[in-house]
């Protein structure tokens, strides 16, 4: 019976020692300035577009290859 008592007891101190822990985690975060954030957006942008033609040119060539087999 206690060590029911004491296991019940441990439950919430546990998800307190969570949130705890959790709020230190939190403070240790180092989020990126507005310039690294514009700079990274341009990067993936740009990456997107130039993939994008890549695929669509060879799109365009494998549509341009089977219309000989028609």
């Amino acid at each position: 019976m206690a060590e029911a008592t004491q296991k019940a007891k441990k439950g919430p101190g546990k998800v307190a020692t969570y949130f705890r822990e959790m709020k230190s985690e939190f403070k240790k975060i180092v989020w990126p300035s507005f310039k690294q954030v514009r700079n990274n957006t341009g990067v993936v942008i740009t990456f997107i577009i130039l993939l994008g033609v890549f695929i669509s040119l060879i799109d365009l060539g494998f549509t341009y290859l089977l219309s000989f087999m028609k």
